[in-house]
């Protein structure tokens, strides 16, 4: 699922993913840690787009 939007996130982490349900945007953070693609990630809900931007 891709979604663009055009705020830009208050912090210097890139967005990598846009998820409907915290657990898939967990999963897939993990995933990218393991597979050393990003140190560290962060799910965070956006109530405006009803959706979490996976941030890493």
């Amino acid at each position: 699922m891709s979604l663009t939007i055009g705020a830009t996130p208050a912090h210097a982490e890139k967005l990598v993913g846009v998820f409907r349900d915290y657990s898939e945007c967990q999963r897939i953070g993990s995933h990218g840690v393991t597979q050393d693609w990003w140190d560290a990630y962060s799910c965070e809900w956006e109530g405006r787009y009803r959706y979490y931007f996976l941030y890493a």
